[in-house]
């Protein structure tokens, strides 16, 4: 899970990358709610960049009476919505009188359906529309006076029934080469336009079926200046302009959001719990391994040269492992933590600290047992060095005692980790166990009902500390001869 956390996590694994609301419930728990929604992506190809959406061109029973002389094209990356106009042309005026509808009949436009897979309507949608604008001719900024807002972009959608919602109209920021994102959040009016007759009620529904078209189109504005104005008709300033402008939109994305969320729920943040928990456990190992490590290349190196040398050298490093066996270990690492900095590498020095004074004991008892062995005895005869003897024939035979002592080093440091996190002195940016836990606790989790941010966390400490454990005793069978011939 740690190593290919990178291709299993769905989205950001940052505890602050709010992703929907707080404490949604996880999405699997829907199927004992027959009227919950599923909070996610609406839209089945979304990302223009790697599959075009469906586009239109020309007339359709679903747009009966649109005129749609001007074309579009579509790219393996992009959906280009081009709109062109010739001088003379006189352009197929309406009024809509909801005012949801484009001005002129002569658009462009593409289209997209999705399927409303629920039995409610959401509590929310949020959209974003990702383009960029090309002038040519007489519709460049500066070529003819005020002409910045001669054509728009809208987004519509459009029920089963027939029934247009409009949720984006352009302004004046339309005509950037840049490509730009324009967030489109629709208001509880729109959602229930919308949605609302999808609805089953006494076993029926409004709308024929739960099919909704999405509508992107490029459509001419009409312009409310006196002077432009005659014998009731309106007309444009720009009636008599050569050119094109050209909206290529590259990326669609409609979020509807609901009382359930992903695999595993959403954070006090709103951040992807399930995210948080698979690349949690990069951060867990890492620590814990890397932690365990240095601090048993300390007790080993203490230990075997206390063991060895005996006398006053055993006794001042015994005296020093005293001492810091009688300091509270976790007030110590608040302490340390808080002064050396809440970073990663800061954390393993901590628990490092802290952690090499049991192995240096151990390793220091194993020394004694066997510095007076005829093997030592016989390697000093023949003129080997103390660095020599111990490195090369003692530690090897404390060595199983030694793997089965990391292992359960790891399962501390773990815990140690977790700690730490849970008290808020680690980097609130890393997605660890403890620091769920610990965002649990400030977010009110306990109180609010949210299970699933402390369940979850908790298990996977407990089940890797175990799991640890049972390695550390597989271990020491194997390694320890005495055990292994029992």
């Amino acid at each position: 899970m740690a190593v290919f956390a990178d291709g299993i996590i769905t989205h950001s694994p940052s505890p602050t990358a709010k992703v929907a609301p707080a404490y949604l419930m996880p999405s699997w728990l829907s199927v004992f709610d027959p009227n919950g929604v599923i909070t996610g992506e609406v839209l089945p190809d979304a990302d223009l960049d790697e599959t075009p959406i469906i586009q239109a061109n020309g007339t359709s029973s679903e747009f009966s009476g649109l005129h749609v002389p001007r074309g579009e094209s579509v790219s393996d990356s992009y959906v280009n919505l081009t709109w062109t106009h010739t001088a003379g042309t006189q352009l197929d005026f309406g009024i809509d009188p909801d005012g949801i509808r484009a001005d002129y009949s002569d658009f462009v436009y593409f289209e997209q359906d999705f399927t409303w897979l629920y039995n409610s309507p959401p509590s929310d949608v949020n959209m974003s529309i990702f383009y960029s604008t090309s002038l040519t001719g007489d519709f460049v900024p500066g070529a003819q006076e005020g002409n910045s807002l001669m054509l728009r972009v809208y987004v519509w959608l459009i029920d089963s029934s027939g029934e247009w919602t409009r949720v984006y109209e352009s302004r004046d920021a339309a005509y950037v080469e840049e490509l730009q994102m324009r967030r489109i959040s629709m208001n509880p009016v729109s959602i229930e336009s919308v949605f609302d007759g999808m609805a089953m009620t006494n076993g029926t529904q409004e709308d024929p079926t739960d099919v909704v078209r999405l509508v992107v189109g490029l459509a001419p504005y009409r312009w409310f200046d006196s002077s432009f104005y005659s014998s009731g008709n309106y007309t444009y300033p720009w009636q008599y302009y050569n050119g094109s402008v050209t909206v290529k939109v590259t990326k669609l994305q409609m979020v509807a959001y609901g009382e359930y969320f992903g695999v595993m729920g959403t954070t006090n943040w709103g951040a992807d719990a399930y995210s948080q928990l698979i690349y949690g456990s990069r951060i867990s190992l890492t620590i814990g391994v890397l932690a365990t490590g240095l601090s048993t290349l300390v007790g080993v190196i203490v230990g075997m040269v206390a063991g060895y040398f005996g006398g006053k050298v055993d006794e001042v490093l015994m005296r020093v492992v005293d001492f810091l066996l009688v300091i509270p270990g976790l007030p110590l690492m608040m302490v340390l933590a808080a002064f050396l900095g809440a970073r990663i590498e800061n954390i393993i020095i901590v628990i490092a600290i802290l952690g090499w004074t049991g192995t240096s004991r151990l390793i220091r008892s194993q020394v004694l047992a066997e510095k007076n062995k005829a093997y030592v005895e016989s390697a000093r005869a023949i003129g080997a060095s103390d660095t020599y003897i111990m490195f090369r024939h003692i530690l090897p035979n404390v060595t199983p005692i030694l793997f089965a002592n990391i292992t359960l080093g790891v399962v501390g440091a773990i815990l140690s980790e977790a700690g730490l996190s849970f008290l808020g002195l680690t980097n609130p940016e890393d997605p660890s166990w403890g620091r769920m836990l610990a965002d649990a606790v400030a977010g009110g989790a306990f109180s609010g009902g949210a299970w699933w941010v402390v369940l979850f966390p908790g298990l996977m400490i407990t089940l890797l500390s175990l799991a640890f454990t049972f390695v550390g005793h597989t271990l020491d069978q194997v390694l320890n001869p005495r055990l292994r011939e029992r």
